[in-house]
């Protein structure tokens, strides 16, 4: 079997070097076998030494590396496509770059993998980050994803993962930030995918990129899958919304007609007229927006996210 590791790194100059180290360490090592293995990083606009401590690597052990810099910093979704298309193999492995995940465990998602899976994803179960700004947000976000989606995971946010690179070829629309719900979005589709522990270690260096705007992003995310789950009738999905705020406008008027003829009551003090305004044209807004999205994806339904070119650069190490 043959595997791409791909990392994407935002201003972690301290801790490449020990990263390399480690997954160098851990695919060379008895649990990785006669695997073969090529790491892929991905710098994503880094305004520190990032991108020069990771041309400065060497002694790769015959692990062909390749490093990509994105010219300005664009998503860690783009970084992640973007060593995607430079991957030779068609088996990747994900990680971050800030040593939280530990590579030492990727012997142990592999096999896993092995088995039969589209997908195994990492599971932190015992979470190293502060409880308020990280724990907290990740419980929070982990939920509505369950509670919106078909995903039965427990830690969407877990970067360490092993995946059949196919499962790109089916999922093409991706947001800014999408890789949150990658493995929703794949479980969504069917895809088989397995939930591994694995160990989670406190940040060292550098500072950590979320907080409680992931919650706010999820849900942003949420809307979008499920956009996207009807793709392909999103006049019916915006029609849906759009037809019930209308219903809902509609009772709204009944009930002002019965309040005013059979209640004897003025209801002119009260909020139901703006309401009754406000969902009919809320409902006629949706309307509006899901035939404009048909129109859309008619015109593009072909086309995928792609990096412009000239905001790449790619090195190989030796």
């Amino acid at each position: 079997m043959k595997y791409s590791i791909i990392v994407p790194f935002l201003n972690e100059e301290e801790n490449v070097s020990a990263l390399n180290d480690e997954i160098i360490k851990a695919v060379t090592s008895k649990e990785a076998g006669d695997r073969i293995f090529e790491i892929i990083y991905v710098d994503d606009g880094s305004s520190d030494n990032t991108f020069k401590n990771l041309s400065l690597l060497s002694n790769q052990k015959n692990i062909p590396t390749t490093i990509i810099k994105h010219r300005r910093n664009i998503a860690q979704s783009v970084a992640i496509l973007s060593g995607k298309e430079k991957a030779n193999y068609n088996n990747l492995i994900f990680l971050d770059g800030d040593l939280q995940n530990d590579p030492q465990d990727i012997p142990k998602l592999i096999r896993k993998f092995e088995e039969g899976y589209d997908m195994v994803v990492g599971w932190r179960k015992t979470r190293r980050d502060p409880f308020f700004s990280k724990t907290l947000p990740s419980v929070i976000a982990n939920f509505l994803i369950r509670v919106f989606t078909n995903s039965k995971i427990h830690d969407h946010g877990c970067a360490l993962k092993v995946l059949k690179k196919d499962i790109f070829d089916e999922i093409i629309e991706w947001g800014a930030d999408f890789h949150r719900l990658l493995a929703a979005r794949a479980a969504d589709m069917g895809f088989k995918i397995f939930e591994v522990p694995v160990n989670h270690r406190s940040r060292k260096h550098g500072k950590s990129k979320y907080g409680f705007s992931r919650i706010v992003k999820v849900m942003m995310d949420i809307i979008y899958l499920g956009f996207l789950k009807n793709k392909r009738k999103s006049l019916y999905y915006f029609g849906m919304f759009g037809f019930g705020s209308i219903f809902c406008s509609l009772i709204i008027f009944l009930v002002m007609i019965y309040w005013k003829y059979f209640v004897s009551g003025s209801f002119i003090r009260t909020p139901l007229p703006v309401l009754a305004v406000f969902f009919f044209l809320t409902g006629i807004n949706f309307i509006l927006i899901g035939i404009i999205a048909q129109i859309l994806i008619i015109k593009n339904n072909k086309k995928k996210s792609e990096t412009e070119q000239s905001e790449i650069e790619t090195t190989r190490i030796q």
